[in-house]
């Protein structure tokens, strides 16, 4: 599904903007200037390219309850392969950026900015949550296909860590590139 490869590409678009904009707001109030007009204008192209990208995550959720009420298992497939495997290196670099990065604010701010901790981890588990829509609607299309895969399966495309796992079982369980 298209809408699937667009959603991860807005994932490393995310990644990019998440390394880009704190990096940027420090070297533009480097030097006694403190905050400014670009400073604010990079920030708000920051929450824009995070708004964009949630909303083609719930996008391409939409997409994927189409293909499941078309109960075409191809396509389910094919997006969750792509949101599921393809995303594991966003995750990884996306945790090693955030613990430099928020590791270094908090530190930086004493402790203050530890309160906005749950901000980055929420909206990264939001990005799970919708590909594992695509991967639980694909677990149902299974298992109403009479097919065994076990309802944690479907817990499990919620979970970090734990989806990609269940991922790769049940795809070489599957037999690989089979739909």
């Amino acid at each position: 599904m298209k809408t699937a490869k667009l959603f991860l590409a807005g994932m490393y678009v995310h990644l990019l903007a998440s390394v880009a904009a704190p990096i940027g707001i420090v070297c533009l109030g480097w030097g006694g200037a403190g905050w400014n007009r670009s400073n604010g204008t990079l920030l708000l192209a920051y929450l824009l390219v995070i708004g964009l990208v949630q909303l083609l995550g719930w996008v391409s959720a939409g997409a994927a309850v189409l293909a499941y009420r078309r109960n075409d298992m191809a396509r389910l497939r094919s997006a969750w392969r792509t949101l599921k495997l393809g995303a594991v290196p966003f995750y990884i670099l996306n945790f090693l950026w955030s613990v430099l990065a928020w590791g270094a604010l908090t530190a930086a701010s004493r402790g203050v900015f530890l309160l906005l901790v749950p901000i980055p981890i929420g909206l990264t588990w939001l990005m799970i949550v919708q590909s594992g829509v695509t991967g639980w609607l694909y677990i149902r299309c299974l298992r109403e296909s009479g097919e065994d895969a076990a309802i944690l399966h479907s817990v499990c495309q919620f979970l970090p860590v734990l989806d990609v796992l269940s991922t790769l079982l049940l795809l070489r369980r599957r037999g690989g590139g089979k739909p």
